[in-house]
This record gives C-alpha cells, sequence and structure tokens, in this order.
C-alpha cells in the first residue's frame, strides 16, 4: 500500500521511478501497472539460489539506477528480501562501507519500514529493531505506520511513536498512512483500485478523492 500511495503521489513527477524487488509477490508489478507506460517501474530479483541478498547484484542495481536519468528512487523490498537486510549489515558489509558507497555514488540513501498492527505487529517491531541495530544510525530511517492494519490499537501506535522518540539517534521519525476505512464505499473503492493498480485518474467521486489525496499527501 506504501509504494503504491508513494507512486500515485508520483504519477506524474518524470523525475521519479520505482523498482520492484519482491521476487515472491511482485506486488509492486502488479499494483503500480499504471506506470509501465511511463517507463518508469522496472523488476529486479535480489535473491540467489540460498535465498540471500546477492551483495554486488545490490551495489550493481544501484550504480545502474544512479545512471539514469531520473532525481529520485524508490525500492520496494518484498518480505525475504527485507528479512536479509540486517545479515546483509552484519555479515556481508559493514554500515560504513555501505556509507561510502552512498558518499561515492553522491547519493542518499533512506530506509522506510511499513509497521503493521494485528499478528503482524510484534514480527515488525522484531525487524524493525534489528534494522535498527545494523544500520547503527548511519542512514536516516522513517517509521510508516499503517493505520489500516490497526483497527481499534491506538495503544499500539502510541507504543511505535515513544519507541521512536526514544532512539531519536537511529530514527528520524515516524509517519502515519492508510487511515481507509472499508466499512464506507469510499473505502472499498480504494482498496480495489489499489489491487487492480488503478492510477489516479481512475478515482472519481468527491468523497473518495478527498480519501486518496489525504493519503497520498502523508507519504
Amino acid at each position: 500500500m506504501l509504494t503504491y500511495l508513494q507512486a500515485l503521489k508520483h504519477e506524474t513527477n518524470k523525475q521519479v521511478f520505482f523498482v520492484d524487488l519482491d521476487n515472491s509477490t511482485r506486488t509492486s508489478v502488479r499494483q503500480l501497472d499504471f506506470l509501465k507506460d511511463k517507463k518508469r517501474l522496472a523488476e529486479v530479483n535480489l535473491i540467489d539460489h540460498i535465498k540471500r541478498i546477492e551483495r554486488e547484484k545490490l551495489f550493481e542495481i544501484i550504480e545502474n539506477l544512479n545512471l539514469l536519468p531520473f532525481s529520485d528512487f524508490y525500492l520496494d523490498f518484498g518480505a525475504p528480501e527485507s528479512q536479509q537486510l540486517p545479515i546483509l549489515f552484519s555479515l556481508d558489509v559493514t554500515t560504513e562501507e555501505f556509507k561510502a558507497f552512498e558518499k561515492g555514488l553522491d547519493a542518499k540513501f533512506v530506509f522506510n519500514i511499513v509497521v503493521a498492527g494485528g499478528t503482524s505487529y510484534l514480527s515488525c517491531m522484531e525487524f524493525t529493531r534489528e534494522v535498527v541495530s545494523a544500520l547503527n544510525g548511519k542512514f536516516e530511517i522513517f517509521l510508516y505506520i499503517n493505520e489500516f492494519s490497526f483497527p481499534d490499537q491506538d495503544e499500539l501506535i502510541t507504543e511505535i511513536e515513544l519507541y521512536a522518540q526514544s532512539n531519536v539517534d537511529f530514527i528520524t521519525g515516524t509517519k502515519k498512512f492508510g487511515k481507509i476505512a472499508i466499512d464506507r464505499s469510499s473505502g472499498r473503492i480504494i482498496l480495489d483500485h489499489i489491487k487492480r493498480g488503478k492510477s489516479m485518474s481512475d478515482f472519481k467521486g468527491f468523497g473518495t478523492k478527498l480519501v486518496i489525496d489525504r493519503e497520498t499527501a502523508k507519504v
């Protein structure tokens, strides 16, 4: 949902490029279908035969992206790829080396971690702590709280915000998104459009456009 909203926000921005690294579900390729004709969407398999991120391939992908005529890039990591990030920065490359790589490209790397609620909350927070520890304050980290997955769980959202505030040297900030009510027609339409990869022009009706405009503004 986050990547979709980001793509929707930058649909007409010719300086923004998206890369789907989610080899397991290829979600972004389906949901960001409206970017294909604009040639601002690519799909890359980052996992090797033993289900680990290929370090050299990751470097190569980023180096090649840096040669393209775009100013901003969004790389969508799937669950298998994301799970390998703490291992990547603890075994394959140090954060200092990755920081030097960033500097050599004259680029800026920002890590966005989506935190979901419900049964996914504990695993999301465990993953967040692992990534925060692995990056050790060397890069900006934003925690994106998916409000859609926190029905009647405001105390958990507060817990995430307090966690970020108590780790200000390692976490840049928190952002909330996904406040979509499925008990309303606008919410059902939006979720259907997300699933089918619809563009901004496909959102009709004042209520629906109001919600989607608010959500894209958050990301």
